[in-house]
This record gives C-alpha cells, structure tokens and sequence, in this order.
C-alpha cells in the first residue's frame, strides 16, 4: 500500500513569503549587479576618453610638425620622445598614428613600421564619421607578461589646432586603478545586496551608484583641476606654464608669438570697499574682456595667479599685436555690475612680441617689465616693452635699494 507523501510546511504562509522574497532579493540582485558592471565599464570608458583627449591636445602642442607625422613622409621619432615623460602621468601605455585611408604611419614602441601592412577599418571609421571608439580589456595573467589588469583602447579622430581633421589616433589607457576603486566600493556594499530585503537593498545599490558617479566625477574634477582655473573657467598657471614651456623647447625659436601679461589695477581696494565677493565677479568680468578679445581658440588667455592674467598669441604680427591690445582697452570700458552697483575696470597691460633667440624666461620677463611700466606711469593703459623700460627698472630697483638697504642683497 502506498502512503501519499505530503509537504504541509510548504504551504505555510511564512515559508511562501520566504522563497518569495527570496526569488525577488536574487532577482534584484542579478538586475543591480548588471546595472552596477554598466556603471563600472561607463565610468571606465569616461575616464578613458577624457585622458586621451587631454593627451591628443598635448600631442598637438608638444611635437613639432605633428600634423606630418599623419602621412607618408612621417617626423622622425626623436620629436614624439619630449611626450615620454607625459605617459605616466596620464596612465597612457602607447598609441598609433593613422592617415585618412587608415594606413598606421607610427608605432610608438616600434621603430619600424610593417611594410604593406592592411588599413585599419576602425581608424578609418572614427576619421570618416569624427567620432571616438572604445573597447575594454581585461588581461588574466597581466602580472606574467607585465601589463595592466585592464586598459581602454581609444580611438580619438586627430584634430590639429586649426580644427583640421588630419588622421585618426589609437591610444591604449590604463584604468586598472580606476576600476580597482570601483570594485572596492562595490564589495563594501555587495553584503547588503545579498542579504537584505527588496527595500534595504535599494539602498545600498543606491549608494554604490552614487559613489562610483562621485568617483568618476572626482576623476574628472582632478583632470579639469590641473587644467582650469575654478572661478573664472580659463586656463590656470599650470596650464599657461606648459604651454609656454613646450613652445619654448621646440627647436627653432617661438614663431611671432604674442604676450600680453594684464594686472587689474587697484583690486585690493575693490576687495576692501566691495567686499571679496564683488572682487570675485570682476576677475570674471576681466577674463570675459580677454576672452572676447582675442582672436578665436589660436589665442591662449589664461589666469595666472591673483588678479593677474596672461594672453598668448600665437602667429601674429605687430599690426595684428596691437589690434588685439586695443580691443582689450575697449572693453576694459565695459562696467562690472555687481548687486545693482557699477564698477569699470582698470587694467596695466604689459605687451611683448617674443623674437628669435627669446627663452621662456626673457619673454615673461620683458612681459611683466612692460606692464610693470604701465602701472609706474599711471595704470590704466598698454605698455610695449623697449629696451629703455630695462633702465626704468634698475633705477627703480637701486631706488628701492636705497630706501630699504636690506633688501639689495636679495
């Protein structure tokens, strides 16, 4: 006779509930973790396409001729190793050059490139259509063959400083210690995702998606950190630095290029009497007038500390010089509205057009001595540097000297 098994606890409401919410919490568990990985491999691909759009602009700046090195006749490699210092920095492993028919024209860690070698469909894709590609990978024995867990390949169209699409540009980018964040994040929380119910598990999912956007975002923060001046949006001294310093280094002198050092005059006052806030919003005012000045994106304007500000200006001539120092003039007249009150700004500027044989120090020199003059002979107006404002600052310094004896060690 057979006796009919029976399973009554399985009915039991609480024993339903359980593997019902358990079937749920595994669920939504799978959907947040795949959400999660989407977040990872997003913020990965993110901070991959700023670093090699960062580093393409370098690219650009540092290597002499590097629109050559996008054909046939390709620059030698002893122009691309001043960039080797920049790779570290940027996490950048190595990178291709290709021409518009996708043809590679140089191999970072090659000296020689394969003869006949098939054009690659990628770079060709991202020069026709000018938009980026990137693909993720993951290397298991990274720690044999001496290569980062994980790295981005990036293709960026090559775009030379005139907005002229030239070649494409591959760019391999290490972002092991970025995902490692990731995943440490993720394995703080990952507990409560597993063991808690539907409503508690939302929040630390919650959690890790706001804590890997906070880390991406931090990441971008840092990059633009290095770049940019936080109040007024342009260029900080870093920034101005090296471009001066890499203009400088490149062989051959500076070609016909234009300094305008600008101090804005009496702004302790407006400080004093305003207030910082008010102070602040006409260094802004200040850096619209420059930026409105110039001649488009060939000109540099930047901030280099305080409430004084640097133009850059590369291929131009005297004519064209003194054009752009009358425009700043011009709108140095536009008043700065600040909580209903009008404040027009005075500005020194010291201007300066580099000539053969100028270092990085001479020029800022020369520079700064010219708006030096400006402010000695009354502010408010344009000082070209000449040879004479060199003998207007030894006697101002022998001046000083005499007054404070202490000082003329220093």
């Amino acid at each position: 006779m057979r006796v009919p098994v029976s399973f009554p606890w399985f009915r039991k409401p609480i024993v339903l509930a359980t593997l019902a919410s358990a079937a749920l919490v595994a669920a939504l568990t799978l959907a947040l973790h795949g959400l999660l990985e989407w977040e990872v491999q997003t913020s990965l691909l993110r901070n991959a396409e700023i670093k090699a759009q960062n580093w393409s602009e370098r690219f650009f700046r540092t290597v002499p001729d590097a629109e050559q090195m996008f054909t046939d006749a390709a620059a030698g490699r002893t122009d691309v190793m001043q960039l080797a210092g920049s790779f570290a920095m940027v996490d950048i492993l190595r990178f291709e050059l290709f021409d518009h028919k996708g043809q590679r024209t140089f191999l970072s860690d090659q000296s020689e490139l394969e003869p006949e070698a098939p054009a690659n469909p990628k770079a060709l894709e991202v020069y026709r259509t000018g938009t980026p590609k990137f693909f993720v990978y993951h290397q298991e024995n990274s720690e044999q063959e001496g290569i980062p867990d994980t790295f981005v390949e990036t293709y960026v169209p090559a775009v030379s400083p005139n907005g002229e699409r030239v070649g494409t540009m591959e760019i391999y980018v290490d972002v092991s210690s970025l995902e490692k964040a990731l995943e440490d994040a993720f394995q703080q929380i990952s507990w409560f995702l597993i063991a808690g119910t539907t409503v508690i598990l939302a929040v630390p999912a919650a959690a890790y998606v706001r804590r890997t956007r906070q880390l991406r975002s931090r990441d971008q923060r840092l990059l633009e950190l290095t770049r940019y001046d936080q109040l007024t949006g342009i260029l900080n001294r870093n920034s101005i630095s090296d471009i001066l310093e890499t203009t400088f280094a490149s062989p051959g002198p500076p070609a016909s290029l234009g300094i305008l050092f600008v101090d804005v005059d009496y702004f302790k006052q407006v400080n004093d009497q305003y207030g910082h806030a008010c102070g602040d919003r006409l260094l802004k005012h200040v850096a619209d007038i420059l930026k409105s000045s110039t001649r488009g994106s060939s000109d540099i304007v930047g901030r280099f500390g305080g409430d004084e500000f640097v133009v850059l200006c590369r291929d131009i001539d005297k004519q064209e010089f003194r054009k752009l120092c009358g425009r700043v003039t011009e709108g140095a007249k536009t008043p700065c509205e600040y909580e209903g009150k009008s404040y027009t700004p005075s500005l020194s500027v010291g201007a300066y057009l580099a000539r053969a044989g100028d270092t990085q120090k001479c020029a800022m020199h020369r520079a700064d001595l010219a708006v030096y003059a400006a402010k000695h002979r009354g502010r408010g107006q344009v000082m070209e540097y000449s040879k004479d404002l060199e003998g207007l600052f030894q006697a101002e310094r022998r001046s000083q000297d005499r007054i404070d004896p202490a000082k003329s060690g220093d």
